[in-house]
């Protein structure tokens, strides 16, 4: 039995292959590996990426969807020291030259159906010295013969190659932020913080063999880890979906009897669009959502028609999330606790709320606004080459995280916005939160955001950005400026905080992990959006 103190990812994948080597780990389309074939796949990629010369402590950079192939080719490297680093897919060639140049990586894993951002980073001359192909469910042609490719290759490397000696803090993954722009902090997260998260993980996505979960999240993001290495420590599967897709995601749900999955609000609204009717959900346990506050029509949506146990979890790229995070469980939903809040500190979890930017050793009095403090046994400690970021967002096991939020006396945790998100109107704070609330209580507005624009008097103007359900910003019917003022009147919203501009898109930009970049959106007013209000 393996504990968290001593745990690295190969001691979890031996551990897993030895007492449920016969059960299926890892799933995509036709491809099905069990947990004793998924160690030796991970033996043999270990053994490829040493046949190349990659060696303990090189960075391999990995540019692939959420696949049988990424996983493998994560878990190989993580066999062999090295340090994976998986790039976000939708980034530009630019982005991720910046990014490869930063990292410095040995080598260069991609799927081709990416081939071209592929291209971009070789030929940024960030000093790859090998390639490999990957294949996967969206690859759009059988790969050359000459570049060594997975899982095609493996067969040729052994299984038993020479060991490598790995410690719980060394570093297993170099996990990149979700930023829009210019290049991603890249959170160092050792075998020890995923390991804790896998572990803890369990206790609230299943801990049993027949625990089954999908995962269509950004290799890039942390939530690949959180939807994969809990129910590989428990013995249970995994299926993959390279693609978002709301109809292909019900079909698996239906099909591969999955237990449970998490996903951000915004694909929560697309799937539950998408006709969950249709298909047997009976399989589903718990399901859950992060990332982004759940309006509340959306959540009665889910409880009726997907799933009644429904959870939320906040945590981060930085936290590692299950044994750094908040969790409010379904029983606590039942209990009357406010729909807004998202829970309270997780198993061994501890949380403050502090003066922005102030000493944590002072924390606020419940009921008290400020910012939210995380420390626990995922959260990670380090920023590759940032070293006064990382001074300035880690200090003795905590992470600051730069949201808001207020703690009442139970321990239940509510968001509030980010610090750099609040809208100052002539000296008062406005956050977007309560607004964005009520504007998607409206069945025609299927999202919306809200943010704060330069106003010449008042120094920001409140502007709400909508999407009409329709899908179209040219058919969105009696949805107007006047007709959404008088709801959020309705609504409870005083004056000075409602909107006094409203601007109707298409859709809202989406940053790499599928919530609304607000950066973006304002790139895009600025850019002169017709606007109403």
């Amino acid at each position: 039995m393996i504990t968290d103190d001593d745990c690295t990812i190969p001691l979890l994948l031996r551990h897993s292959a030895a007492r449920f080597g016969t059960g299926e780990a890892l799933v995509e389309g036709n491809i099905r590996l069990t947990h004793g074939a998924l160690l030796d796949q991970a033996l043999r990629m270990g053994a490829m990426l040493q046949a190349l010369g990659v060696r303990r402590g090189d960075r391999v950079a990995l540019l692939m969807p959420p696949s049988v192939a990424h996983a493998i080719a994560f878990l190989g490297c993580a066999e062999i020291g090295a340090i994976a680093v998986s790039l976000h897919v939708r980034e530009t060639g630019e982005t991720l030259a910046r990014i490869a140049r930063t990292i410095a990586p040995r080598a260069l894993i991609h799927d081709p159906v990416y081939a071209d951002k592929a291209h971009a980073v070789l030929e940024a001359g960030a000093g790859i010295a090998r390639t490999i192909h990957a294949v996967s469910t969206l690859t759009p042609a059988a790969p050359d013969a000459q570049t060594p490719c997975i899982p095609r290759d493996l067969a040729h490397y052994p299984a038993d190659h020479s060991a490598t000696r790995i410690w719980p803090q060394d570093t297993a993954a170099i996990v990149l932020s979700s930023g829009t722009t210019g290049v991603p902090k890249g959170i160092m997260h050792s075998h020890a913080t995923l390991c804790a998260s896998a572990g803890a993980g369990m206790r609230y996505l299943g801990d049993t063999p027949d625990t089954a979960g999908i995962n269509g999240f950004s290799t890039a993001f942390i939530g690949w880890f959180n939807c994969t290495l809990p129910f590989l420590r428990a013995g249970g599967k995994v299926v993959f979906l390279p693609k978002w897709d709301p109809d292909n995601y019900l079909a698996a749900i239906a099909g591969e009897r999955i237990t449970t999955f998490i996903l951000v609000p915004t694909m929560w609204r697309m799937l539950l669009a998408a006709g969950p009717e249709k298909h047997n959900l009976s399989s589903l346990r718990r399901v859950g959502f992060a990332g982004e506050p759940m309006d509340p029509a959306t959540m009665r949506r889910i409880r009726e028609i997907i799933c009644p146990a429904v959870m939320n979890t906040y945590g981060t790229t930085e936290t590692g999330t299950w044994a750094g995070c908040t969790v409010m469980l379904p029983q606590d939903y039942a209990n009357g606790a406010d729909p807004r809040s998202v829970g309270r500190a997780a198993k061994d979890v501890e949380i403050r709320i502090i003066p922005a930017g102030g000493n944590i050793d002072h924390p606020l009095p419940p009921g008290s606004e400020g910012e939210l403090v995380i420390r626990g046994a995922s959260v990670a400690q380090r920023i590759w080459e940032q070293p006064t970021l990382e001074a300035r967002v880690f200090d003795r096991g905590w992470w600051r995280s730069g949201d808001l939020a207020v703690m009442d006396a139970a321990g239940f945790v509510t968001l509030s916005g980010r610090v750099d998100d609040m809208i100052i109107l002539g000296g008062i704070n406005i956050m977007p939160a309560p607004i964005e609330e009520a504007l998607l209580s409206l069945p025609q507005v299927r999202e919306c955001a809200v943010l704060g624009l330069p106003h010449p008097q008042w120094g920001q103007e409140v502007t709400a950005c909508i999407v009409p359900a329709q899908g179209s910003a040219g058919t969105r019917g009696d949805l107007d400026a006047a007709r959404l003022l008088k709801h959020l009147e309705t609504a409870g919203i005083a004056g000075y905080r409602r909107p006094r501009r409203f601007v109707f898109l298409d859709d809202l930009p989406k940053g790499n992990t599928g919530k609304v970049s607000r950066k973006l959106l304002r790139q895009r007013i600025a850019a002169s959006v017709p606007a109403e209000g």
